[in-house]
């Protein structure tokens, strides 16, 4: 019948999915560096690149990521990605308003985000100038309403924007 195909079927792509996730965390195991993927719908900073560590805004907070890493997605909030090549050296730093983190079993993470900058892209002034006027309309709008709700989206990146850059509010 019907009722038995269907539970035969999802037997079956529960332990095909469990064994391919078995197969990729064996692939994984002893992994030095992670894989990574950094890009927006207009550019790559990143495609399949090996780094030690990555700094992710998540929106439930920032974290790392290292080889072997536990498979995890994040949405991520306005913020700084810190992309350390080798350990001790500088990191490089892009700023992204928001987007996608996904890190995989076999130490692949990727980060899909709306948009990338590099911080030397801002000026600190234009920022700050940009944070107060978003804030000052934001102050004028109806709570609830869309222009309200993109207004503090706005806000909420501008003001990300001036933390990364050091720009007191």
């Amino acid at each position: 019948t019907l009722r038995v195909a269907a539970r035969a079927g999802a037997r079956r792509a529960f332990h095909g999915s469990a064994r391919r996730l078995a197969a990729a965390e064996e692939a994984a195991a002893g992994a030095t560096q992670v894989i990574l993927n950094l890009s927006s719908p207009t550019k790559a900073m990143f495609n399949g690149v090996g780094v030690d560590l990555v700094n992710i805004p998540g929106m439930t907070g920032e974290y790392g990521v290292a080889a072997d890493h536990a498979p995890t997605i994040s949405e991520l909030k306005p913020g700084v990605v810190q992309v350390y090549k080798t350990e001790g050296a500088e990191p490089e730093t892009f700023f992204v308003p928001g987007g996608i983190a996904a890190t995989h079993p076999d130490s692949r993470t990727d980060i899909a985000a709306a948009d990338i900058a590099t911080l030397d892209e801002f000026d600190q002034s234009t920022a700050q100038q940009l944070y107060n006027e978003s804030k000052r309309k934001l102050e004028t709008l109806t709570e609830g309403t869309e222009e309200h709700a993109v207004a503090q989206i706005e806000t909420d990146v501008y003001e990300a924007i001036c933390t990364a850059l050091g720009v007191s509010l």
